[in-house]
């Protein structure tokens, strides 16, 4: 019989890191159409307040990548994002 191995914050912590990371990645390239666009005069550019809370949420995600990436360094390069075990 298989066991179900007990919660892992540090893996919920990592999958959402990965959301985020996808999110922003998204965001980022609406954000460089749209840079595009206006550039070529077919859109309007991104207002200041779209691009300061774009920034805002970049630093985010790097604080979070950087918490991840000096948890991996205290614990060795073992540390992996799913933390299923193969059968």
């Amino acid at each position: 019989m298989r066991t179900v191995p007990p919660p892992d914050p540090a893996a919920h912590h990592d999958f959402r890191l990965l959301h985020d990371m996808t999110d922003l990645n998204t965001e980022l390239s609406h954000y460089v159409v749209r840079f595009l666009d206006a550039d070529a005069g077919r859109a309007e550019p991104p207002t200041v307040t779209y691009e300061l809370a774009l920034a805002d949420k970049v630093a985010a995600v790097a604080a979070t990548l950087r918490d991840r990436a000096e948890r991996r360094h205290d614990s060795g390069p073992a540390l992996r994002i799913c933390s299923a075990q193969p059968e």
